[in-house]
């Protein structure tokens, strides 16, 4: 049997074939189906489209199986309700899974072993398993939480223009990154920007990329954004290590904690700081896998039933 693992994100959905041995076969990106920003009917056109790309391609065969790991999923009764639908037509009478992104970077990260995986792309969320159990923190949304994601990374760099550009911090590479980025010919047209923008979280985050660039030039106010953010991220983990590791807090290095997400493109400027802000019984792991095959390897974990895995 072959399979197909979808990756939907809050930035894009990843398409991905694997052949039996779970080697992959091939990739293909679509924009986000995240239904809070493609709408349902949008969502359903991405996620039909990218099997018709799977079947287009001709490695998928006849018997497969599809593991969907959506955003947002388990977090909206109505939504839930529409987007397991979907998953239920696109599936046919193929097995599949259905699961939140966050489960599918824990079983992709952690290889499906006990630990906590924490993403941090536009938004930001994480999961800890242990002997079964699971507990969830953040993935509160952009408007009022993800903190530590691209997206509170991007309000952050606006602000720390603002600062910059009206003398409360100096000014650095940020300051000249920003203005070229957007063009501005006014400092002070910072402001219509975030009015027309800063409901767009994919706008948003989009500028996280310009605090890795300016820290990587030596802005101190830039360095600031990824210290707070790794902060911010290594809260979720110890509230987890609270609830489902409480009696391991004193041994050193006993929870793996891996990390998945554009976040951590910014390399040592936010794993260096996160390593140092976890708790000590944690110790931070690269991932073992995509995140395109998370949702794949719980479906293969489950027993048939009634054409679902």
């Amino acid at each position: 049997m072959r399979w197909l693992g979808v990756d939907g994100g809050g930035t894009k959905t990843a398409f991905a074939l694997y052949d039996e041995r779970l080697q992959l076969l091939d990739r293909h990106v679509l924009p986000t189906c995240h239904y809070a920003q493609a709408g349902v009917d949008g969502m359903r056109r991405v996620l039909e489209e990218g099997l018709a790309w799977a079947r287009g391609a001709g490695k998928l065969g006849d018997a497969f199986g599809i593991g969907f790991s959506i955003c947002g999923y388990g977090e909206n009764t109505a939504a839930d309700a529409a987007i397991e639908a979907t998953a239920r037509d696109i599936a046919g009478s193929s097995p599949y899974a259905l699961v939140n992104d966050v489960e599918a970077a824990w079983a992709a990260g952690l290889d499906m072993a006990d630990g906590i995986a924490l993403i941090a792309g536009t938004g930001s969320i994480a999961l800890g398993v242990r002997a079964g159990r699971q507990v969830r923190c953040g993935g509160w949304d952009y408007e009022i939480g993800d903190e530590g994601s691209g997206g509170w990374m991007g309000r952050e760099v606006l602000r720390a223009f603002t600062r910059q550009a009206d003398g409360r911090d100096a000014r650095g590479a940020l300051y000249d990154l920003v203005r070229s980025e957007l063009a501005l010919s006014n400092d002070f047209d910072i402001i219509a920007f975030a009015q027309k923008h800063i409901a767009d979280r994919t706008r948003i985050a989009a500028l996280s990329v310009l605090a890795t660039r300016a820290a990587r030039a030596g802005d101190t106010c830039a360095r600031a954004i990824f210290t707070r953010a790794a902060r911010e991220e290594a809260d979720l983990v110890a509230a987890i290590v609270r609830a489902l590791f409480a009696d391991q807090m004193d041994t050193a290095a006993a929870v793996p904690v891996t990390y998945i997400g554009g976040t951590f493109q910014a390399g040592p400027l936010i794993l260096e700081p996160l390593a140092a802000a976890l708790p000590s019984c944690c110790r931070l792991v690269a991932p073992a896998h995509e995140p395109d095959l998370g949702a794949v390897l719980i479906l293969r974990s489950r027993p048939r039933a009634e054409g679902r895995l």
